[in-house]
């Protein structure tokens, strides 16, 4: 008698592996060819946004400001269209933004497309929608420009320093120099150093899920040290050595 069972598990097996590399494909695509999942588009200047809801005429303002604090950055390349999605249902944001979760501001895929993707927005007020029933963290200094404006910053940084920098650079980089360009220069350098020296939480990402630690130590770097960006991402200090710094205020 002949087993049939192990030819049997193999069949199993392999329509399995196929199945999940057509579910793959399939959503590869979906991210690729996003542009018929949102029905809404508007273009105004080197910005191209998508929505799933009617685009306020708002976003003109919003924009604008996204310029002003990419102004700040030595990566910006102004002549470059920049794709935006906005997703006001949470499925599209779940589907979208990669990270199989709703509670963020936003992201930017620099591994493949380089869209930002940028969570439920009240565009006339300048906001992101919290999904949480308190307001975001530190939400007067994070207006929907700012997302905006950080995620295009990691666009940048992938066409400058290449698609795979997140693994090749540390966390404190690739998330304070975002957030430092996100800001457009809202930062008190010594109120937020003072309270690094004092412990404060919400200078520790792991606390507050903020940036602002990681920005402290680019502002540190850029605007006391006079360190070029280059030079930053051709030898980024150690985050042992950034703190030695800051504490010491050499």
């Amino acid at each position: 008698m002949i087993s049939t069972t192990r030819p049997r598990r193999r069949t199993v097996l392999m329509a399995g592996v196929i199945s999940i590399a057509v579910l793959f494909s399939v959503y590869l695509c979906l991210l690729i060819w996003a542009k018929p999942m949102f029905e809404y588009r508007t273009v105004y200047g080197i910005y191209q946004v998508w929505s799933d809801r009617p685009i306020s005429p708002a976003i003109r303002p919003v924009l604008d400001d996204v310029t002003r604090r990419l102004k700040t950055s030595a990566v910006h390349d102004a002549s470059v269209p920049v794709e935006i999605y906005i997703c006001n249902a949470p499925w599209r944001m779940w589907l979208y933004g990669m990270k199989f979760s709703t509670r963020y501001g936003g992201v930017a895929d620099v591994w493949l497309t380089r869209h930002v993707i940028i969570r439920a927005a009240d565009i006339a007020a300048n906001r992101v929608v919290s999904p949480w029933p308190y307001p975001i963290p530190d939400e007067q200094h994070r207006p929907l420009s700012y997302f905006i404006a950080h995620e295009i910053t990691h666009v940048d940084l992938s066409r400058r320093f290449g698609r795979t920098m997140v693994a090749r650079y540390p966390e404190w980089l690739m998330e304070g120099y975002p957030d430092y360009v996100g800001k457009g220069g809202d930062f008190d350098f010594d109120a937020n150093r003072a309270k690094f020296l004092a412990g404060a939480p919400e200078l520790s990402r792991a606390t507050s899920s903020l940036y602002l630690g990681y920005h402290l130590r680019v502002a540190y770097l850029l605007d006391k040290k006079h360190w070029t960006l280059d030079r930053i991402f051709a030898k980024p200090p150690s985050d042992v050595e950034l703190d030695s710094w800051l504490r010491s205020g050499r």
